[in-house]
């Protein structure tokens, strides 16, 4: 999406400011025609806004008419007053919002059909598609509502599901009310609610300073005692994750004599002792947290079959899902996206699922017998290329490189244990292998996650008994190695600046490692997620996932989803849940999804806060 230029971004903000400053421009204007003895004008002001059908400009009021006029089945009254709204504020936005009005009135159109259906009144059902039947027929998505009225029991069909869930009705209020506000700011506003626009500038001015200020004087700082003589090696990565940048929230450790730490850039492998958890404290910050919301959330019904992956293209527009009846969909949780709906009935078992991160049309597909299945999603077809390791047959992870069409490979011996697996190294552009290599065993793994950092040349390996093998992703080589003394570690992820590594167990312990000194613990904390009183609360790595920033975490215990903060640990907030266990989540851009073994996928959108 294109920036705004800073004029025009400064003038949206004075039209919103001036909107919602509304009301006291009403007083004013009454008070000086007050002041004038403008006394007739002043009582056609008054009853112009008795009748005001702009809400004066609030967005729940108008959602909240349009809403009432779809549930009392005034659908005249609904289509005239969207007509009205469309003329008045919708007409004047970019061409690139036409799809999104259209969508709404789809939705609520559809809002008063369910009504209608609730209620029992199937002639106002009929008389609707009397009017509007052959129109909306010629669109394939209304076609199932042209029998609606015929149904019994239409909210136990798959089809209308969704639709009869108060889940539904809610996050279309919440999406409507979203979008109207957008609208409000977008208009050509008179200058009269620009008057104040230099006091707001100001104000803003000194809010920004304030600010910077409190930043200044609250700091999060990481004080080290009692670590050695800073003698160590250090340095392990530096070739693969550039020189030292330090983060606001979390500065490196300090050598005793108040100096940084000087960087060794030693290369070999080490492998180090168990840390000491007693020397890290965490010093509080009057920085805020990030904190994520839920502002939408949607429930789709592709599935008839609990689902087993999800996941989202490297764009967001499009998901593929897989289910236990081994049937793959693809398709796009914007109904008014035109990109293609996928649907493959395969004659094979997916064990991993993986986008390509340059190519967003290319999809790639792990099977259980070791080979590689390119679906390139415009055209529906099918490749097929064998990776297939005889010593290794049983298929831990699968990455897709950022920086190219490449894809990492993680397997192992025996499918109960990781105690001795192989990396790979797969070229999708050439269909060959372009490196491999055995790794030595980590005793008592009985699984392994990895995580790339930006332009894949670094790779970390997390095994499940607590060691963490940091590896040159181009070569596969060890770089260093990291002993948590954790066990069952589920997850692991490189922090944005890429100078930490952050570590999740299955019971929702937190932890943060230096990559820079590899022995050092930087923070520790713990997800209340509920994981000893309920055994199905612990997680794996499918239900674990990360912001594009590592500000936040995503978690699914059991049928919802968690938002936590990860310097923080505090939960920020969560999803609705589902009817069963969830079985995997992703993330991409400001959605996430959830899929479940009840067929359903959430599709929820965040912002940040």
């Amino acid at each position: 999406m294109s920036q705004l230029s800073p004029a025009t971004a400064d003038y949206v903000l004075s039209a919103k400011a001036g909107i919602e400053s509304l009301e006291y421009i009403d007083d004013l204007l009454r008070e000086y025609l007050l002041f004038r003895g403008f006394t007739s004008t002043l009582q056609a002001f008054e009853s112009d806004l008795e009748q005001d059908r702009d809400q004066g400009f609030h967005a729940d009021k108008i959602v909240d008419e349009l809403l009432s006029m779809a549930r009392e089945l005034r659908v005249d009254s609904l289509q005239e007053y969207w007509k009205y709204l469309s003329f008045r504020f919708f007409s004047h936005l970019s061409p690139k919002y036409q799809r999104t009005t259209k969508m709404f009135e789809k939705r609520l159109l559809r809002l008063f059909l369910v009504s209608a259906a609730k209620a029992g009144r199937r002639h106002d059902i009929r008389t609707f598609m009397g009017r509007h039947g052959t129109e909306l027929g010629q669109q394939s998505d209304w076609i199932p509502w042209l029998g609606l009225e015929y149904i019994d029991q239409p909210h136990e069909r798959p089809e209308f599901e969704a639709y009869f869930a108060d889940e539904w009705a809610a996050s279309l209020r919440a999406a409507l009310a979203d979008f109207m506000q957008t609208v409000f700011p977008a208009m050509a506003v008179p200058r009269i609610l620009l008057f104040d626009k230099d006091r707001r500038e100001r104000e803003a001015l000194q809010r920004k300073l304030h600010i910077f200020e409190e930043h200044m004087r609250g700091e999060t700082k990481i004080t080290a005692h009692e670590v050695g003589d800073g003698s160590g090696p250090v340095g392990l990565v530096e070739d693969h994750i550039g020189p030292a940048v330090v983060s606001p929230r979390l500065l490196p450790a300090l050598s005793t004599s108040g100096r940084p730490a000087e960087l060794d850039h030693t290369t070999e492998p080490v492998h180090t002792s168990e840390p000491d958890r007693a020397a890290v404290h965490v010093v509080p910050t009057d920085e805020p947290s990030s904190v994520l919301r839920i502002s939408q959330e949607d429930i789709f019904l592709e599935h008839n079959a609990g689902i087993s992956m999800a996941k989202f293209s490297a764009s967001g527009e499009l998901i593929a899902s897989y289910d236990d009846e081994s049937v793959l969909r693809v398709w796009a949780p914007d109904p008014s996206s035109t990109q293609p709906k996928l649907k493959n009935e395969l004659d094979f078992a997916v064990t991993a699922m993986a986008w390509d991160r340059r190519h967003t049309h290319l999809l790639y597909l792990y099977d259980e017998s070791g080979f590689i299945h390119t679906l390139n999603t415009k055209s529906n077809l099918l490749g097929r290329h064998p990776v297939f390791d005889r010593r290794h047959p049983w298929l831990q992870c699968m990455l897709p490189s950022a920086a190219s069409s490449t894809l990492l490979t993680v397997c192992s011996a025996k499918p109960e244990s990781s105690s001795d697996v192989a990396v790979l190294l797969w070229d999708a552009a050439a269909s060959r292998t372009v490196a491999s290599r055995r790794l030595p065993a980590s005793p008592d793994a009985h699984g392994v996650c990895a995580a790339l950092n930006h332009n894949a040349t670094l790779a970390a390996l997390a095994y499940s008994s607590g060691h963490i093998r940091l590896i040159d992703a181009r070569s596969l080589e060890t770089v260093a190695t990291i002993n948590t003394a954790q066990r069952d570690v589920c997850a692991v992820e490189l922090s944005r600046d890429e100078d930490s590594l952050v570590v999740v167990t299955e019971s929702g312990a937190l932890t943060r490692w230096s990559l820079r000194k590899s022995h050092e613990l930087l923070a520790e904390s713990s997800l209340d997620i509920g994981a000893s009183a309920l055994p199905d609360s612990r997680l794996d790595c499918d239900r674990v996932a990360f912001t594009s920033d590592r500000d936040c975490i995503v978690v699914a215990p059991r049928d919802q989803c968690l938002i936590f903060n990860i310097d923080s640990a505090s939960l920020s907030d969560c999803t609705r849940r589902h009817k069963d266990l969830i079985s995997v989540i992703d993330m991409a851009a400001d959605r996430m999804l959830s899929a479940s073994e009840d067929g359903t996928v959430r599709v929820a959108q965040y912002r940040k806060v």
